[in-house]
């Protein structure tokens, strides 16, 4: 049996997960004012002050319920790949279709990880609120005050989507860039027509272009789909999520939370016969949500 090709899941492998997570979660932050004093006395001086405060995990329970005639299969397989006898009680691709389902529901929920919001979402994108909810609060790299003078305009295409990428990582901010686990994403659509332009030397003395990307494009370490930036540990990511957006997002994995219940429940699928009603029944539940510690720690081009 042919199956369409899927993007895959990739964003959820780079978040912070938080497990337990049963419904409306809080991520704990923490601040500390340090205050440095003339320490030639032996006064005690207090001064400075921690700070704790918190964001929300808004995690929603999710569920996919399917059921299938046998019968109806009867129309697209040969009589020797179906169970003999007018009573089936199994599928003729039970391990083909269980492992395509878990793969296009993570191809689903990456698209819901990023768009996902309750409240203006449709379809699956309206299950709970994804990375993007929050977007008013990160930190805008496409103004005009800061070091490229004037903002891109338009759609991110060949001639522009290099210095999309490069404004992430010349105005995020420099708390954020200086992590380790600071990625620059973009859909995979547009990291396709990033590479294309480097490797057509578009963006002139950028410091995406030329031999130096190239060569990082080579490296054995590297997925299709990541390319490192020259002179950093920086990664720049294609993710499904961000297809047919003109968004490029830079954020620290750190500061971005999946609250889930297991890790395993989007991956784990129930199959059974019905006798009650002489059909094959497929159920999924799972709970899932993202919160983002520090919005303003993310960065973003969005034109």
């Amino acid at each position: 049996m042919a199956t369409a090709a899927l993007i895959g899941g990739r964003t959820a492998g780079f978040l912070t997960p938080q497990i337990g997570v049963k419904g409306e979660t809080k991520i704990n932050k923490m601040d500390v004012d340090v205050t440095m004093q003339d320490g030639s006395g032996c006064a005690w001086n207090a001064s400075g002050d921690a700070t704790f405060t918190q964001e929300t995990i808004d995690a929603k329970q999710v569920k996919i319920n399917m059921e299938f005639c046998p019968k109806d299969l009867n129309a697209y397989y040969w009589r020797t790949q179906m169970p003999a006898g007018t009573h089936q009680e199994s599928l003729p691709f039970e391990a083909q279709f269980a492992n395509y389902l878990v793969a296009k529901v993570q191809d689903s929920l990456e698209t819901v990880i990023w768009n996902g919001d309750t409240a203006t979402g449709t379809g699956n994108n309206a299950m709970f609120d994804g990375i993007l909810k929050g977007v008013a609060s990160f930190t805008d790299c496409n103004g005009t005050s800061g070091s490229f003078g004037t903002a891109l305009t338009g759609a991110i295409d060949i001639n522009n989507v290099v210095e999309a990428v490069e404004r992430i990582y010349v105005e995020a901010p420099s708390a954020a860039v200086a992590q380790d686990d600071f990625r620059i994403y973009l859909g995979v659509d547009k990291f396709r027509t990033l590479a294309a332009a480097i490797m057509n030397g578009n963006g002139g003395a950028s410091i995406l272009s030329g031999a130096a990307l190239q060569g990082s494009m080579d490296r054995a370490d590297v997925d299709p789909l990541r390319i490192i930036m020259p002179g950093t540990n920086l990664e720049i990511v294609g993710v499904g999520g961000l297809n047919a957006a003109d968004k490029v997002v830079g954020f620290s994995s750190s500061n971005v939370f999946l609250g889930m219940d297991l890790e395993a429940d989007s991956t784990n699928i129930e199959s059974w016969y019905s006798q009650d009603d002489r059909k094959f029944r497929v159920a999924m539940e799972w709970t899932m949500g993202v919160g983002v510690a520090y919005p303003a720690e993310v960065g973003k081009v969005i034109i």
